[in-house]
């Protein structure tokens, strides 16, 4: 049972939004079309990077708690933290703006987006060397570009900052619980060694770029793809 922790902790992420998917109330499971297409192309490119850094071993997976089963390098609660994860905030999004409604608290203007990606670019550039920190705060950087070209309004609404504040409380406790088992171990050269707890600072980047392109992307296919 130990071997199967990281598996079981994603399941349990998504456990309670996909039962409340098929609430008459939020009707989340018409939204899967938008869900599924954000998750394969957000997820793709973070399953690849995922790929990439553990062989070059900015990090590495502990098999006593992750199994020893791997594809790419990845084990299997690896790949279901790409699914259950945006799944279970793409839930608790729709479900913000249907339950409480959702409307714009303040201008976010697109200038401001991308002066914070400027800042994550030249931060990049200054910690090159070090493999996870130039990556974190290039999807950073690469976020607050999209959404600034995209729709930046978006950042100053009800329902985006409740989904943030979630993300990262949820993040806090699900990433705490990761890193202190712990089911990974960084690499001291990759990372800046500054950590919340026992989650290393990069991770909270890396989560925020991650949860935030994640919405873009849904709210893009939202407009393209019919619900079911």
């Amino acid at each position: 049972m130990k071997k199967h922790t990281y598996s079981l902790i994603a399941l349990a992420v998504i456990a309670v939004p996909f039962g409340f998917s098929f609430d008459p109330r939020l009707h989340f499971w018409t939204h899967w079309p938008a869900v599924l297409a954000s998750i394969v192309v957000v997820g793709f490119l973070f399953v690849v990077w995922d790929i990439l850094v553990v062989k070059k071993g900015h990090w590495k997976f502990n098999p006593a708690w992750t199994g020893d089963w791997t594809l790419g390098g990845l084990p299997l609660g690896e790949y279901l933290f790409f699914i259950a994860v945006p799944y279970a905030m793409l839930f608790s999004y729709e479900a913000f703006r249907t339950l409480w409604s959702d409307h714009l608290l303040f201008d976010m203007p697109p200038g401001t987006l991308l002066g914070l990606a400027a800042i994550f670019v030249a931060g990049a550039a200054i910690w090159h060397r070090q493999g996870y920190t130039l990556l974190a705060l290039t999807a950073a950087a690469v976020f607050f570009t999209t959404t600034a070209l995209e729709r930046p309004a978006l950042m100053g609404t009800q329902g985006f900052l409740l989904y943030i504040l979630l993300g990262f409380g949820a993040f806090g406790v699900v990433n705490g619980l990761y890193t202190s088992l712990p089911t990974i171990f960084y690499a001291k050269n990759a990372i800046w060694g500054v950590r919340i707890g026992t989650i290393p600072l990069e991770d909270f980047f890396y989560n925020m770029s991650y949860l935030g392109l994640i919405l873009d992307f849904y709210l893009i296919f939202s407009g393209l793809l019919p619900t079911l």
